[in-house]
């Protein structure tokens, strides 16, 4: 389950979810817009428009992890293309297998792959002959629900299809993780190893991150410590050029804000002299028509200083705005690091396994983690305590491990049970926390206890 768990975020890196390249701010304000296209699109014919606008929709939802809504509006996709198939039967069906893959994705997220592969087979069948583009992507999209089933021969034949109609999606990152991961899941180790270290090179940084993290895991599996250390290095190099490379354009976004504050304390400056300038103007005035010319000027006067007033609070707010946005990526930031720790410390805990595979750490060790976690996340530790008094050490520590993503075959030799009881351990854990978290993992619910 772990190795599917990344195959699924590699396929919604490349095929559903864009690269986060939205405004921090102004995401709800662009929903708000779309909606009231859509509003004022409904009393007209144009079913293309409509299907395009319940297309962004569901984009937006995707970002928001609202699931249901964005299939609400995959599905109103697929009536919209249905009923344009009527007039333009080639236009339509293109739509309606855009829509299905849509569809198809968003199931396969939810483990519901029985749903998802008669989508995708769906979309296959409908899209155009000459559309081997798209078609090559619903065979790989196939490829991975059938990865996630564990059925390493329908993987298999999936793959091949789509090379077969369409050679050029082997250069696609897509293609080489799905490769990959259904050759380590027919067991064929010999040639899983040969063709790593050429699609490692050929990968983009996403890819290079899960086919890195792949064979470190085959090293580890092999009891080669010193290559699956440096796999190990290797990863967190990758993982640290994505966490730059998301803080540079961060950084972008930031000085644009800073530029667009900055035009606006020039206009401000600028319409200050203009006020100037009328003072000027008025003063003249005054001396000639006298007192009834006076009251007019205060008045305007008056009006020119609250509307600076309002300037001043609406730059405040901006700033305010863009300090938090500041430190809400400084979070997410620390989260990932901590995330990815667990990389490091690989070869430090199997340093501590037994013969019997168990991992026996010793104390000076369990208050390391504990550190380390309270220095990535301030007072982490202390927050849940004291919320929890009732947890003991032992599930304090466990919490640390949550926190890092440590997977659960490794938290199976931390506490030396099965990997089958770690679900278990981590469902007591959260009736511990607290009844109200039953809907969701533990690891969101540990969240709040991040500064």
């Amino acid at each position: 389950m772990k190795k599917l768990l990344f195959i699924v975020l590699i396929t919604l890196f490349v095929g559903c979810i864009q690269v986060n390249d939205a405004p921090l701010a102004g995401e709800d304000e662009a929903l708000v817009t779309l909606l009231n296209q859509l509003d004022q699109c409904q009393a007209t014919g144009d079913r293309e428009k409509r299907y395009n606008l319940y297309s962004q929709i569901a984009a937006e939802y995707e970002k928001k992890n609202l699931t249901e809504l964005q299939k609400h509006y995959q599905l109103k996709m697929l009536s919209e293309a249905e009923a344009m198939s009527k007039d333009n039967k080639r236009q339509g069906h293109k739509l309606m297998a855009e829509a299905l893959q849509q569809l198809a994705t968003a199931h396969m997220v939810e483990g519901s792959l029985d749903s998802a592969s008669i989508e995708a087979r769906q979309a296959y069948r409908l899209a155009p002959k000459d559309t081997l583009d798209f078609r090559a992507q619903t065979l790989l999209l196939l490829a991975q629900i059938h990865l996630m089933a564990e059925e390493g021969d329908s993987v298999e034949h999936y793959i091949m299809e789509a090379k077969r109609i369409y050679p050029k999606v082997v250069q696609t990152d897509l293609y080489r993780i799905s490769h990959a991961y259904g050759l380590d899941l027919q067991g064929r180790n010999e040639d899983l190893m040969a063709v790593l270290p050429s699609y490692i090179a050929e990968s983009g940084i996403h890819g290079q991150a899960e086919l890195t993290r792949l064979l470190m895991y085959h090293h580890q599996e092999a009891n080669q410590w010193h290559e699956a250390y440096d796999d190990a290095i290797s990863l967190m190099d990758v993982t640290d050029s994505i966490a730059r490379g998301e803080t540079s354009e961060n950084m972008a976004r930031i000085h644009a804000l800073q530029h667009e504050r900055q035009m606006e304390f020039q206009r401000a400056e600028r319409k200050a002299e203009q006020a100037r300038l009328y003072v000027i103007i008025i003063a003249v005035l005054l001396l000639l028509l006298a007192a009834a010319v006076a009251g007019l000027f205060y008045r305007h006067k008056a009006r020119i200083a609250h509307a600076r007033e309002l300037e001043a609070m609406r730059l405040s707010e901006v700033a305010q705005t863009n300090e938090n946005l500041v430190r809400e990526e400084n979070i997410k930031l620390q989260r990932l690091y901590y995330e990815h720790l667990y990389a490091i410390i690989l070869p430090i805990l199997n340093a501590h396994r037994g013969k019997s595979g168990h991992i026996n750490l010793e104390e000076s060790s369990w208050e390391l983690i504990e550190k380390n976690t309270d220095m990535v996340l301030p007072g982490f530790t202390s927050r849940l305590r004291k919320q929890h008094p009732s947890l003991t050490t032992e599930d304090v520590r466990f919490c640390c491990l949550l926190m890092m993503r440590v997977p659960n075959a490794l938290l199976a030799d931390v506490y030396g049970i099965a990997p089958s009881s770690v679900a278990v351990r981590k469902q007591r854990m959260k009736k511990k926390l607290d009844c109200d978290i039953q809907n969701q993992t533990i690891e969101n619910y540990l969240n709040q206890y991040i500064i």
